[in-house]
């Protein structure tokens, strides 16, 4: 059972095996504070996290101050430099599970950060192999019964000025758990918009600090409510 102790698992309930978990948001609203927060709990239950780093987000030093004593080196950690790289990387990751018996949890932060730096050289290509990196993490998730987070980005829709998730339909359709963290100046709320069997639209305010994600004293409330 996966959870990290927080307002978060009320909300999603336990991370689920087999499937996709994916959370999107502007820079700065938590995406990473979250995955290092899964990452420790996976090592506290005594499995290894494969960290997939495409933005050199993952701090050690900000992992160390959730978690003062977690051994590291249960966490192996990956930097592809481009979207190339990042394929190879995801394609080894079947070799490293079948390496190791525990491993508990893969995380992909982000995995549109170097794909979005290909997308306008070839749209149809790129997208293409954004879609075989998703079924092949799909496979693994499945085949080894290990969740997957990845984190991703947001965009404005420049005519309607609708916050959008990058990738998509594309995201949509291989992600069985999708999150939302929205962010206004210092104010976070977390939405639920995609779940097997929770209830899609509802959310919660939180805030970061030095223990990583805590919900504010604000009442959670439900943006589908009459």
């Amino acid at each position: 059972m996966l959870k990290i102790g927080s307002f978060f698992d009320e909300l999603i309930g336990e991370l689920q095996k087999d499937t996709i978990t994916t959370i999107y948001g502007p820079p700065g609203c938590g995406k990473s504070t979250i995955c290092f927060q899964y990452a420790i709990s996976c090592v506290k239950n005594g499995k290894k996290v494969l960290y997939v780093d495409t933005e050199g987000g993952f701090s050690v030093e900000r992992v160390k101050q959730i978690m003062p004593n977690i051994d590291l080196s249960q966490i192996i950690v990956f930097s592809p430099k481009d979207f190339e790289d990042q394929k190879k990387v995801i394609l080894n990751l079947n070799k490293q599970i079948k390496n190791s018996s525990s491993i508990g949890l893969i995380i992909i932060d982000s995995l549109v950060m170097l794909y979005r730096l290909k997308l306008e050289d070839a749209p149809q290509k790129i997208n293409t192999q954004l879609a075989q990196q998703l079924q092949l993490l799909t496979e693994i998730s499945r085949t080894f019964h290990i969740p997957i987070i990845v984190t991703n980005q947001m965009y404005q829709h420049f005519d309607t000025k609708e916050k959008k998730m990058v990738g998509g339909s594309l995201i949509e359709y291989w992600s069985k758990t999708i999150v939302e963290i929205d962010k206004d100046q210092d104010i976070r709320t977390i939405i639920l918009k995609k779940h097997k069997y929770k209830k899609e639209g509802e959310s919660k305010k939180f805030e970061i600090n030095q223990a990583g994600i805590e919900e504010s004293k604000n009442r959670s409330f439900s943006l589908f409510r009459n």
